[in-house]
């Protein structure tokens, strides 16, 4: 590749989308770039990935982005009760809806 930084092409689409889509692979440890898409650079922006060794995974992640998948199993959350005001909360939630408590890191 003659020193040149790997780059392949993950994902194009809107802004908004692109910008879920870099978080997504963010908070996974997978390094990418987000830049202009080449045929419609105003309105699109693509994101690259910065790491070969990383392709698979990163495949997988914009895969089931693309088909609106959860990143996670929603049986996998489990509900929690908010220590200020002792709410029954769903497990994906962080917040109570009620009094707007945090949840504990102890929680689960």
């Amino acid at each position: 590749m003659d020193g040149d930084v790997f780059r392949q092409v993950l994902y194009v689409g809107t802004w908004a989308n692109a910008a879920l889509v870099n978080g997504l692979l963010e908070r996974e440890g997978i390094a990418t770039i987000v830049a202009a898409d080449k045929v419609s650079p105003r309105y699109r922006r693509a994101v690259h990935l910065l790491d070969a060794t990383e392709a698979d995974r990163a495949r997988q992640i914009v895969e089931r982005f693309v088909r609106r998948e959860p990143m996670r199993d929603p049986k996998s959350y489990r509900s929690w009760r908010c220590c200020g005001c002792n709410e029954l909360i769903e497990g994906q939630f962080e917040a109570c809806w009620n009094c707007g408590g945090a949840r504990s890191s102890g929680a689960d």
